[in-house]
């Protein structure tokens, strides 16, 4: 595939960050795996001195097999993965966690479910509360927010900081995180370990 100008400067950047915006099927993918091979080929990093993130398993996995393919090899140590896999890995060496410790979506649902019988609360919809429960746990996880700052639109609020602080607090006697946790704890580990975040920055020279 011919690269126009733009995509050249891409790939060719060595120092320093570098911001791309580009839509879809601009070319993003070959982008970032000729710029891969780039720096390995000429020398500014090793394999395993690289790290690439993207959004889903299969878009981490499609990239990954188009580098391959790209190098014309059928193994390689750049790391390819999700924001979540790459926080998991991070806390995976902290903490000692494995896989059992990612709370699956059943025992969730499970763990909402007792929690609001227990509560009696009234509601039309039991799926549908507890979707909503969750997607402003969510939020308010998301965004590190104070959760005495926020009032919810599912339920009153006092009834809300409830159920949010019940479901914490049964996630950690079941030493359990989910998805919003990874990141969370990963910022809470590099904000107060600075040598465990001294140790992650050397370990990549080269994040995309």
């Amino acid at each position: 595939m011919q690269l126009n100008e733009a995509q050249q400067a891409a790939i060719r950047h060595v120092d320093g960050p570098m911001l791309v915006i580009a839509g879809p099927g601009s070319g993003k993918t070959l982008v970032i795996t000729e710029r891969t091979r780039m720096l390995i080929d000429e020398g500014h990093a090793r394999e395993d001195e690289i790290l690439v993130i993207t959004f889903t398993k299969a878009a981490a996995g499609e990239m990954k097999n188009r580098f391959l393919k790209l190098s014309n090899t059928e193994t390689c140590r750049v790391n390819f993965g999700t924001f979540h896999s790459v926080f998991f890995t991070i806390l995976r060496h902290a903490y000692r966690y494995t896989a059992d410790n990612i709370i699956r979506d059943d025992i969730k649902y499970q763990f909402m479910k007792n929690i609001i019988h227990h509560m009696q609360l009234d509601y039309e919809d039991e799926k549908e509360f507890i979707g909503e429960l969750f997607s402003e746990i969510s939020l308010v996880k998301g965004s590190r927010m104070d959760l005495s700052n926020y009032y919810s639109i599912t339920c009153p609020a006092d009834i809300f900081k409830i159920i949010y602080r019940e479901y914490e607090k049964t996630l950690q006697r079941n030493r359990l995180i989910d998805f919003d946790d990874m990141m969370i704890q990963c910022h809470q580990l590099f904000s107060e370990r600075e040598d465990i975040l001294k140790l992650w920055q050397n370990k990549f020279k080269y994040i995309l």
